[in-house]
């Protein structure tokens, strides 16, 4: 299984409102089904695609639509945003922020937020905390990794999905040089969630999404806020001066408040380091060949047929967890990031693991039964095309790349655990990743960016049903092809050629 299904928490979650007269019908190409909710900037709708895919649709209102520098901000920001692609993320679906109303619409998730979980049944348990500063933190650093930072991590923005938290409310992210203020000259954000940097009106980096997932830890685990004040205004105040406190906290939890709740943004762990510190591999961005090849390599040694494997990421944090608490987060103070000047947290690479004989090997997928097919599905011996493989044991996702012309591939893939707590169903585009490898070694990442008219893949909606898909995605420009590579988030995937 590629990661535990969360414990379930039966909160009653307020149901839609029914549409009032004048609201609109029909936002872009999506139909208007119900009010979900407003807020500073707007009104939010749950809308339906043509194909049934239910979106959560933020529709633009106020002063700010006679503001040009609004605009072309917010139109920077939903092109940023739509480099975004993170099962822990409502990922941005369509956007027109050249409409008379910008708008933006994300996948819908079901379930409640993480205040309304807290409000029905108090504090989570240990093992739901980790869940959610894992997703929460994988959420984050897809976004960090592209140059956006959220800015306003809180309660209310964390949903708890049927298969794990979702961070919400992409339409208040910034990219780092975005302005500081609000056009009332407040702070983006929720006070009592802010970093004391942010809350003093400096440039929101991405240290100030780290010290909000502590407070959001802190939260979760105890139902508490760091910092209490009758106007948010005091509130703003002691953040920005005031040290936090947290000796009510759980003793597993001190260790890794005491490393995000630093007032220096510069002595803040990365969101790797924290991942890392819990087993959850570094991003998969540099592509397959940099993730495993130690793996890819000794596989081929042995002569089995292994899929690129990496501890898949709730998983791995949950034993680290069982074997030694949060305690693992002990050497975060003072870790091992540096912020460039754009205020960019970097990580600089772990040292490499020390082999002793030869390496020990992650858990494969099922050896295929036609042993005679060309390739093993490795880099230097990738599937031919139209083979179809498991991405690996316990995964939903049966995958083939069965024809590459130019730079469009055409993929067929299927989950055939739609429909289980587990999988729920699935937007393939959050759940798997696809790269173009160059025959010089060169590994880029296909984006929604690279998307031309012929791609449908970006445009997939949840899955209804376990029936095979064909689809269609531009590959990055890399030069001459060597092969495609697709995997799914928890970095486990497979190379196919590109050519017949």
């Amino acid at each position: 299984m590629l990661h535990d299904p969360p414990a379930q928490r039966t909160v009653l979650v307020p149901a839609p409102a029914a549409l009032r007269p004048g609201e609109p019908r029909s936002i872009g190409p999506f139909r208007v089904r119900s009010r979900l909710g407003s807020g500073g900037m707007g009104d939010v709708y749950l809308g339906t695609t043509r194909r049934g895919q239910q979106v959560a649709i933020k529709l633009i209102r106020g002063a700010q639509l006679d503001d040009d520098e609004f605009r072309a901000r917010f139109r920077r920001e939903v092109r940023a945003a739509a480099k975004v692609r993170s099962r822990f993320i409502a990922n941005l679906i369509d956007a027109d922020p050249d409409a008379e109303l910008p708008w933006l619409a994300t996948e819908y998730v079901q379930g409640p937020t993480l205040a309304q979980a807290l409000a029905a049944q108090g504090p989570l348990p240990e093992s739901d905390v980790l869940r959610l500063v894992v997703g929460v933190a994988e959420a984050l650093r897809e976004m960090h990794r592209v140059g956006l930072v959220h800015r306003d991590v809180k309660p209310a923005n964390v949903i708890l999905g049927p298969d794990g938290p979702r961070l919400i409310d992409l339409g208040v992210v910034a990219t780092v040089d975005a302005t500081r203020l609000t056009l009332t000259g407040q702070p983006v954000g929720t006070p009592v969630y802010m970093a004391p940097e942010q809350a003093s009106g400096s440039r929101a980096t991405s240290a100030v999404d780290v010290w909000a997932l502590g407070a959001l830890a802190y939260y979760a685990a105890t139902g508490n806020r760091l910092f209490d004040g009758d106007h948010p205004a005091v509130v703003l105040y002691r953040v920005a001066a005031e040290e936090p406190t947290y000796d009510d906290c759980p003793a597993y939890l001190r260790p890794f408040l005491d490393a995000c709740l630093v007032r220096d943004p510069d002595g803040r762990p990365s969101l790797d380091a924290i991942l890392r510190s819990l087993g959850v591999p570094d991003p998969a961005g540099a592509g397959p060949p940099s993730l495993a090849p130690g793996v890819a390599r000794g596989a081929r040694r042995r002569g089995r047929r292994r899929p690129l494997v990496v501890l898949g990421s709730v998983a791995a944090a949950t034993a680290v967890l069982g074997a030694a608490a949060f305690g693992a987060w002990t050497g975060l103070a003072g870790g091992d990031q540096e912020h460039d000047p754009a205020g960019q947290t970097q990580t600089t690479a772990p040292p490499a693991l020390q082999e002793s004989g030869e390496p020990a090997q992650p858990s494969a997928g099922p050896v295929p039964d036609d042993a005679g097919t060309a390739g093993d599905g490795s880099e230097a011996s990738p599937w031919a095309q139209g083979t179809e493989r498991r991405l690996a044991d316990g995964s939903c996702w049966l995958v083939s790349v069965d024809q590459v012309q130019g730079r469009l591939a055409t993929l067929t893939l299927s989950c055939d655990q739609v429909g289980t707590s587990t999988y729920g169903n699935p937007t393939p585009s959050a759940w798997l990743r696809i790269y173009a490898i160059g025959q010089d070694g060169t590994v880029e990442r296909s984006e929604p960016a690279d998307a031309g008219a012929q791609d449908t893949f970006w445009a997939l909606g949840n899955l209804a049903d376990r029936a095979p898909v064909t689809t269609t995605v531009t590959l990055p420009d890399v030069g001459p092809l060597a092969a495609v590579a697709v995997q799914n988030t928890d970095s486990v995937g497979w190379y196919w050629a590109a050519t017949p």
